[in-house]
Formats: C-alpha cells, sequence, structure tokens
C-alpha cells in the first residue's frame, strides 16, 4: 500500500507542480483576472482528483481485511504528503534556480501592497512609509520557502482529509 500511495503522491504532485510552474513562469500572478486564479484552483483539484482516485482504487483491492477508515485516512494523507512535497521542490527549484523569476514575483507584490497603500486615504501620510516598510518584511517573511512549505501541506493534507471523509463514507452507506 506504501508503493501504491507514493507512486499516487508523487504522480498527482507532479501535475500539481506543473500548475506552480505555470503560474510562475508565466507570470500569471501580474495579472488581476480569472485566468490567473486557474493554476491554483488546479492544484487543488488535482491533489483531490489523486486522493479520490486513491481511495476508490484502494477500496476495490480484494485483500484479506476490508479497507478501515483509519487507514484509508492514513494512506490519504501519506498520497497529500507526497503531492506537497512534490510542490515545495518545484517551488524551492524556482526560489533557487530561477532567481529572476522569483524576484519578480516578489517585487510585483511589494509593488501592489505599496500601491494599495498609498491609495488608503485613512492612513496618516507618515504611517505610510512605516506600513509599507511593515509589509515589505511581511511580504519577505510569508513568501519564504518555509511558509510556502507549511501552507502546501496544510493545504493537501486537508484535501486529503475532505475527500477521503467524503468517498469512505459515500461507499460505505452503499
Amino acid at each position: 500500500m506504501l508503493k501504491r500511495a507514493v507512486i499516487y503522491g508523487l504522480a498527482f504532485g507532479s501535475l500539481s507542480a506543473s500548475m506552480v510552474l505555470i503560474f510562475l513562469m508565466n507570470e500569471l500572478y501580474r495579472q488581476r483576472n480569472w485566468l490567473s486564479a486557474l493554476p491554483m484552483l488546479a492544484n487543488i483539484i488535482i491533489v483531490g482528483m489523486g486522493v479520490y482516485l486513491f481511495i476508490k482504487g484502494s477500496m476495490k483491492i480484494a485483500t484479506d481485511k476490508p479497507l478501515t477508515l483509519g487507514k484509508a485516512l492514513f494512506w490519504s494523507l501519506i498520497v497529500g504528503l507526497f503531492a506537497s512535497l512534490v510542490n515545495v521542490g518545484t517551488y524551492q527549484y524556482i526560489q533557487n534556480n530561477k532567481t529572476e523569476v522569483y524576484q519578480t514575483y516578489i517585487s510585483v507584490q511589494k509593488e501592489a501592497m505599496k500601491s494599495h497603500i498609498m491609495a488608503d486615504s485613512s492612513i496618516d501620510e507618515n504611517d505610510k512609509l512605516v506600513k509599507i516598510k511593515d509589509s515589505e518584511k511581511s511580504i519577505d517573511e510569508n513568501f519564504s520557502w518555509g511558509n510556502f512549505a507549511r501552507s502546501e501541506i496544510q493545504m493537501s493534507l486537508s484535501i486529503a482529509l475532505i475527500i477521503t471523509l467524503l468517498v469512505y463514507l459515500s461507499n460505505s452507506k452503499r
């Protein structure tokens, strides 16, 4: 079962990582429309589809003991973990090896935050510079490799948990 979970995790993680690459390499973050959101939504859907197919396939395998909810949850979390690790590896690759792409991404985020703060009339002019400096520091921290890894792992594990519960409970009622 471990081999099967790793294969599903790596396969759907690779497909999901391609969405991260498309988002960053094609500079879709510069646009503010529905097209720029597609790779990130596809990232969620791909991981969910991988877990769905893994659980459905695992439930159909004839074994001595039936697949319990605990086993299904454990193995689907392994699938989600491997999928998220591939995404984290892709992000780290871009951050370390494609520095111009990563720096452009960070600078676009900082410029968007700066223009948002400057346009806000409720903030005093003296406080705007302090707020911009704090926001830039926050962006540097939030887009670091560790924070991306944390959010990606949490997202994949949450998706795996929800999909597994839905699939297992719907199949057990039949």
